[in-house]
């Protein structure tokens, strides 16, 4: 058996070892729990940055069928201006030839004039009888190039746009 004197001096180690024990299992426990909150704090960012992630997504997503809609719409766009120039080409051809008939009725006209001029220069007989007819028809004729002078500009104005 054990000397009694011995008893206190073992149980002694024995608290001690027990202590000892029971300290090692407190440092262990508290470095346990400070790595299971450390991985919950590490949970928790990456379903932060994963959430963030999706709403980029999301919003990229949208960034992109906008910018599909917008480009439908450029091109919708260009291709009714490009319909719209070919129109106006098509118009400012017509004008253009409406503008040389215009000019070559106009030197027609102005032939019919002299020649009329001249048959009235030797007619000279009747001018006395119709210088009033004539005056009036002369001012329909002045009234007439006027207009047609105005059509003419508008015409070319038409032509320079």
């Amino acid at each position: 058996m054990i000397p009694p004197r011995l008893l206190p001096i073992i149980n002694a180690i024995g608290c001690l070892a027990l202590a000892g024990f029971i300290l090692l299992q407190w440092f262990d426990g508290n470095a346990t729990e400070a790595k299971l909150n450390q991985s919950l704090k590490d949970t928790i960012h990456e379903k932060n940055a994963r959430m963030d992630a999706e709403h980029r997504a999301k919003l990229l997503e949208s960034d992109v069928s906008g910018l599909k809609a917008s480009i439908e719409s450029i091109q919708a766009a260009a291709a009714l201006a490009e319909k719209e120039l070919v129109e106006k080409g098509a118009q400012l051809d017509a004008s253009t030839k409406s503008l040389q008939d215009a000019e070559t009725k106009v030197k027609e006209w102005e032939e019919a004039v002299k020649a009329r001029d001249e048959a009235l220069a030797l007619r000279d007989t009747k001018l006395a009888e119709a210088g009033g007819k004539l005056k009036e028809l002369n001012d329909k004729l002045l009234a007439t190039r006027k207009r047609l002078d105005e059509a003419i500009a508008e015409l070319k104005k038409a032509g320079a746009r």
